[in-house]
């Protein structure tokens, strides 16, 4: 609804949230670089409940379902019930990649402990690819 309403209204906000977003990812490669893996126990601190309510507050999810349905959707159709059935469709493949991440984290954990520095610092530059893929 939000893209919807954004779209139609003021068509230059679009290219302005670009830019905010290009500045969260940056924030985040910097942040996901030098970040050192929790000493605390993770049984202790994490819980469905406070993973699920982070799913409402988490700016990444709602700059996800913009940036997928301007940079996919609304170039070739901007009805509502067009964007609505495409976020839906977002909204499901979310979810699928957020219990498949989950899983095999859980996998890969021993390895991360291990080599933390080198995937940090591979995961920032990632994130550096997509904004420059996002200004081009």
């Amino acid at each position: 609804m939000f893209v919807y309403g954004v779209n139609s209204l003021l068509l230059n906000v679009m290219e302005v949230l670009k830019y905010i977003g290009a500045a969260y990812i940056l924030w985040l490669a910097i942040h996901i670089a030098f970040s050192k893996p929790s000493t605390e126990n993770a049984e202790q601190s994490a819980s469905f409940l406070k993973g699920f309510m982070l799913q409402f507050v988490n700016v990444k999810i709602y700059m996800f379902g913009v940036t997928a349905l301007t940079g996919y959707v609304v170039g070739y159709m901007s009805s509502f019930p067009a964007l609505l059935f495409f976020e839906l469709v977002i909204a499901t493949i979310g979810t699928i990649a957020t219990c498949t991440w989950t899983g095999l984290g859980a996998l890969i954990q021993k390895f991360y402990l291990r080599h933390f520095r080198v995937i940090n610092i591979i995961l920032a530059l990632t994130l550096l690819e997509c904004i420059w893929g996002m200004l081009r």
